[in-house]
C-alpha cells in the first residue's frame, strides 16, 4: 500500500461515518415528521384528535423499529462496501428520501 492511498482511504471512511450519522439524525427527524403527516391526514379525514393522540405512540414505535432495522442493515452494507459506488448511492437515496419527508411536512 503506498503512502498516498492510506490518507485517502481514511478520508473516505471518515466521510462515510459522517454521512451515516447524518442519515441517522435525518431518520429520527423523518420519524417525527411522518407522525405529524399521518396525524394531519387522519384529522383531515374526519378522525378525532383524541384518537390520533392515542395512536401516535404506536406509529412512533413502528417507524422507529423500521429505522432501527434499516440502520443495522445499512451499517453492514456500508462496512462491506465502504468507498465503493454502491455505498455512496445508498447514502444518496437514503438522505434524499429523508429530506423529502422532512420537506413534505414543512410544505403541508
Amino acid at each position: 500500500m503506498n503512502a498516498t492511498s492510506q490518507p485517502r482511504q481514511l478520508l473516505t471512511i471518515l466521510l462515510a461515518i459522517v454521512l451515516w450519522l447524518v442519515s441517522f439524525g435525518l431518520g429520527l427527524q423523518a420519524i417525527y415528521d411522518l407522525v405529524q403527516i399521518i396525524s394531519l391526514i387522519r384529522v383531515a379525514l374526519g378522525g378525532s384528535l383524541d384518537d390520533v393522540q392515542l395512536s401516535a405512540p404506536a406509529f412512533v414505535f413502528l417507524l422507529a423499529l423500521g429505522l432501527l432495522i434499516f440502520i443495522i442493515w445499512s451499517t453492514e452494507y456500508h462496512l462491506k462496501r465502504v468507498g465503493k459506488f454502491e455505498s455512496w448511492r445508498l447514502f444518496g437515496w437514503t438522505i434524499a428520501a429523508e429530506l423529502s419527508i422532512i420537506l413534505l411536512n414543512y410544505l403541508l
